[in-house]
């Protein structure tokens, strides 16, 4: 394995920029988080020839040490570092997911869910409005303190500084379902790069659920980032069929299945 900021150079940087135009769904975490916050990742990759062949990406700027083990690894767990909060998505043989369960269940608390990863195109999207006097629109510096109490009820708090960057930054796109400037229902594109755009936060409001409010806020966004030349991706529980097939009727299909590991010592 080359540890990427070990041995970065012209060459590897090329390498990883060939995998992700090819392959952007699998290489595209990988891409940003080297490209866009270097300070906060360490990467791993195995090279066949003049190919990478899987890689270890691990991102330290969330709550949770993110980390994602992908195609042909070697001993994930060596390279993992110790951290009472892990979220970790793998795309690998059953083996490795075995000994990640394995060792991290000796320290902590393991759950272990499947993850299905969903692509739409332009050739595929199929815009879905609602009505019922709900308002589908960008979330603006206005809505500030809305979000902050939306994502509150999602469970996620987050402060004021932080909802500020995010509204600010190029990298994020929040849309936002409305009932008399009420914020019931989010979604957003989290990392947004020329190839593809990653949507993820779709909450809706219970008392508002069943009206196709986070179909629309979806579709909202992916149409943004079809306009803008990308392809649009998500990742949905496996057993969350009702999502799926939201998901399905706005054009979205299924690519990939991934093991998602969440770890709490």
């Amino acid at each position: 394995m080359i540890n990427v900021f070990g041995e970065l150079s012209r060459n590897v940087l090329t390498l990883i920029r060939k995998s992700y135009l090819k392959y952007p769904a699998s290489f595209a975490y990988l891409f940003y988080d080297i490209i866009y916050y270097p300070e906060l990742t360490d990467a791993y990759i195995n090279m066949a020839g003049n190919d990478i062949v899987g890689f270890i990406l691990i991102f330290n700027g969330l709550r949770c040490t993110a980390v994602h083990v992908i195609g042909n690894v070697s001993n994930p767990i060596n390279y993992i570092p110790p951290s009472k909060c892990l979220d970790i998505l793998v795309n690998a043989e059953p083996k490795l997911v075995n000994q990640l369960v394995s060792r991290l269940s000796r320290s902590g608390y393991v759950e272990q869910r499947k993850f299905l990863t969903m692509i739409c195109s332009g050739s595929s999207f199929r815009e879905f409005h609602v009505s019922d006097g709900y308002v589908i629109r960008r979330i603006m510096m206005k809505d500030l303190r809305e979000l902050m109490r939306i994502k509150g009820e999602q469970g996620v708090q987050i402060s004021e500084v932080e909802a500020i960057m995010r509204l600010l930054s190029p990298h994020w796109h929040y849309y936002g379902a409305f009932l008399n400037e009420e914020l019931v229902s989010i979604a957003t594109a989290y990392l947004k790069l020329p190839e593809i755009w990653i949507i993820g936060e779709v909450y809706t409001i219970p008392n508002h659920r069943n009206k196709g409010l986070a179909k629309a806020v979806t579709s909202a966004i992916t149409k943004d980032a079809i306009n803008s030349g990308a392809m649009a991706m998500l990742h949905v529980y496996e057993e969350n069929q009702p999502a799926i097939q939201a998901y399905r009727r706005i054009g979205y299909v299924a690519i990939q299945q991934l093991i998602r590991i969440q770890y709490k010592s």
